[in-house]
């Protein structure tokens, strides 16, 4: 019995630890994805014009909502649909950290279908995240969350430190 104990003890440990660092990645995977939506969410809620500064609050409140993780980097971006053309465009995008989203970018995106004239809050977010485990096969890695959504309350939000 005890060897049998002492043959099945790695394997039971590792299967703890195993599961604790799933739980673990499972958790930190769904705590950016619902800050991300918060913040879009607070976006899409603001009813007069906001800055840079705003930006940047917004992401001391997403490191503040997350579990652990740290703060990570948020861009938050105006497109339109040209009333003419039909294009999208980028009216402004502000990154904390990175580059913000130029126009050559919206090819890429999968984008929801727009009436012409119309605007959506772009906000991308990403997370960094830092198993607390590596030896189950979860790697370090960031966190990528995109939200596209309406603005509630304006036809456009408007950026102060970068005007259209």
């Amino acid at each position: 019995m005890t060897v049998e104990f002492i043959l099945i003890l790695p394997v039971l440990m590792l299967w703890f630890i195993g599961s604790i660092v799933f739980f673990d990645a499972f958790d930190a995977r769904a705590a950016a994805a619902r800050t991300a939506h918060n913040i879009a969410d607070i976006m899409s809620r603001q009813t007069e014009a906001i800055d840079d500064a705003y930006i940047d609050d917004l992401l001391l409140l997403q490191s503040r909502m997350l579990p652990r993780e740290p703060a990570g980097e948020l861009t938050v971006s105006a497109l339109i649909r040209n009333a003419t053309t039909g294009d999208m465009e980028v009216a402004w995008s502000y990154s904390t950290e990175g580059d913000p989203v130029v126009d050559a970018d919206l090819a890429a995106l999968t984008l929801p279908p727009m009436a012409l004239g119309e605007t959506v809050l772009l906000v991308d977010s990403y997370v960094p995240f830092i198993p607390i485990a590596d030896m189950v096969g979860i790697v370090a890695q960031t966190w990528t969350n995109r939200v596209v959504i309406s603005p509630r309350y304006l036809s456009f939000l408007p950026n102060l430190d970068r005007p259209v």
